[in-house]
């Protein structure tokens, strides 16, 4: 008899299906293979597929950060940090940590993170409760972030900065979503060397999209060059550079790259700081000198995308000094701001001195006249030179959009203010030791007794070289939009001179758009502060043709425009008219001035 072939159907039959054709001992031997195999098979992890590379710099990036998760406003109230994998590689993360200023949290077993896709960080407690978002790993040693500001950092098994963020409060640019329940959201993935510019606020309703694309997502890369911001001194041969975004390390070592003015030779050597990389410490060749101010220039410096360094490449640079009694003082205060807004603080230094405010503080008095609620100036050295103004606040982009700010790098953001309320209340700025800087007791009749409300409206010191009391302030010129934050004061005179005059940019303008004297400029320059005054146009028969300013409470120097135009903005005629200007003050002072332009406009 003839062995019969088994057909491919018999043979897939024979090996997958136990039917009982066949002996025990083949059957021993099956299992025996069977059991190796899948043994193999699910010892094999399931990443055995996936290509696990090392993690360099900003291969992983953290793209949100939900620090103060209460009160919830949809998503579970815990804690968590988002890592997003930007390396088109496929990532391990054990071993490496995830920190704060206080402490570390390890990924202890491995945790593979697919190219461009998202990793939720929390607590063990949380991790049940947030992995229904997406991936989620629980750690150990979670650290408690704070929540009005701190650095969050990602760390490689080899003790590398992967991504680092240094956020503040000021970033969720909305003082709601600040007081908790939202996290902040990385707008572009591509521009992670960016700090403030490049976080807002989640727009979810939810308060946060931990697990999936940020709801406020943008495509733009970042093409914009690194920014010196600042400088300060560790000692008399140390210097330290303070960039707005990290720079790359290569370039920052190369001391051709930095020069202070002054200085013939190169710095002796340069470097990067971790863990944000957005400070370059600098050795000096030679000492500085106290009370001289130098400046920093550098060239050639790259951002970590690798842009290189503008036009804004220089800066200030010194040794600080202590502060004595009037070397800065209080110059102007906001204690009565909007709803959405918050107070502000300017200081002034007055001295000749280079004064580092983190060595100042704020302060409120008791009724027992006892310092209470102090808080440093600032936690960071931050240099106010000779003659320098800086407006402290909790929210600069408020600030920047109710006020004029002639230079935004005349704003410090800071967690909090002491107590100032809207009545009256009392600010102290001294020294660690307790020593008075400066000191002032305010209320709300400082301001000027016709105004109507003073929210919004700052108190101004009219002279700083005076003392800080009601007969030096003065509420802010409504002319100047309320306030002067970052800049000299719009009621600032010396107690020691009286000028006062009014007076036009030109005897005639031409309001024909050629870009020559199109506009009429009314300027003036009071005697006082506190005057109120009226500004209008009239035609040669004395009727009114135009109000420009109506009761505005001035600065001790302004000016008022006119384009042209009739009440109701229509062209006037060629002709003569008549700018009448009256003023008064509370003390029952009056005034007035007039004189004529021509008016002429071309023919058709």
């Amino acid at each position: 008899m003839k062995e019969r072939k088994p057909s491919l159907e018999n043979t897939s039959s024979h090996w997958y299906k136990d039917d009982g054709r066949y002996p025990k001992a083949h059957k021993r031997v099956i299992h025996f293979l069977t059991g190796i195999m899948m043994a193999m098979l699910f010892s094999i992890p399931a990443s055995a597929n996936i290509a696990v590379n090392a993690i360099s710099r900003y291969q992983l990036i953290i793209t949100e950060i939900m620090a103060d998760p209460s009160p919830p406003k949809g998503l579970p109230e815990y804690e968590y940090i988002e890592l997003k994998n930007i390396s088109g590689k496929a990532l391990d993360l054990i071993g490496c940590k995830l920190a704060d200023e206080n402490g570390s949290a390890n990924f202890s077993k491995s945790t593979i993170l697919k190219p461009d896709s998202f990793l939720i960080c929390c607590s063990n407690t949380a991790a049940p409760y947030l992995q229904r978002y997406g991936k989620t790993i629980g750690l150990s040693n979670w650290p408690s972030f704070g929540n009005e500001s701190g650095i969050v950092q990602l760390i490689s098994p080899q003790g590398n900065i992967i991504h680092a963020i240094s956020w503040h409060s000021s970033w969720y640019r909305n003082t709601i979503k600040s007081s908790g329940g939202w996290s902040l959201e990385m707008i572009s993935p591509f521009q992670y060397c960016a700090g403030q510019s490049n976080w807002t606020a989640s727009n979810d309703e939810a308060g946060g999209t931990p697990g999936r694309i940020n709801s406020v997502n943008a495509t733009a890369k970042d093409e914009l060059p690194p920014a010196l911001l600042r400088t300060y001194a560790t000692d008399s041969l140390h210097l330290m550079a303070v960039f707005d975004e990290p720079v790359d390390s290569a370039s920052a070592a190369s001391p051709v790259g930095f020069r202070l003015d002054g200085m013939q030779q190169a710095p002796a050597f340069c470097n990067a700081v971790p863990p944000l990389f957005n400070e370059v410490q600098i050795r000096l060749p030679a000492a500085m000198q106290e009370q001289t101010v130098y400046k920093l220039i550098v060239k050639e410096l790259k951002d970590c995308i690798g842009n290189t360094v503008g036009m804004l490449n220089n800066a200030k640079a010194g040794r600080a000094s202590s502060a004595a009694a009037g070397d800065i003082v209080i110059n102007e205060l906001l204690a009565d701001p909007p709803p959405e807004g918050d107070d502000y603080v300017e200081l002034f230094n007055t001295s000749k001195k280079i004064i580092d405010l983190s060595k100042l503080y704020f302060s409120n008095r008791n009724s027992a006249q006892v310092l209470i609620n102090s808080k440093p100036a600032t936690h960071f050295p931050f240099l106010l030179f000779p003659g320098d103004y800086l407006a402290i606040c909790s929210i600069p982009e408020w600030l920047g959009s109710k006020y004029v700010l002639k230079d935004r790098s005349a704003v410090l953001a800071v967690n909090s203010l002491p107590s100032l309320p809207n009545e009256n209340g009392s600010l102290v700025l001294s020294n660690s030791q307790g020593k008075i800087i400066d000191e002032i007791n305010y209320d709300i009749g400082w301001h000027f007794s016709l105004l109507q409300s003073a929210e919004g409206i700052s108190l101004e010191r009219i002279d700083p070289l005076q003392p800080g009391t009601k007969n030096n302030f003065m509420s802010a010129a409504t002319t100047a939009g309320g306030g002067t934050p970052g800049y000299i004061n719009s009621q600032y005179r010396s107690l020691g001179s009286i000028q006062a005059q009014f007076s036009l940019s030109s005897k005639s303008f031409s309001p024909d758009l050629d870009g020559i004297d199109d506009v009429l400029h009314i300027q003036y320059n009071m005697n006082t502060t506190g005057v109120v005054c009226t500004v209008q146009v009239f035609d040669l028969d004395g009727n009114p043709i135009r109000m420009l300013a109506a009761n505005a409470l001035t600065g001790i120097s302004g000016s008022f425009s006119w384009d042209g135009l009739s009440e109701s903005k229509l062209a006037l005629p060629s002709g003569i008219y008549i700018i009448l200007a009256s003023w008064f003050n509370s003390n029952g002072a009056t005034g007035k001035w007039k004189q004529g332009v021509v008016l002429t406009r071309r023919k058709n």
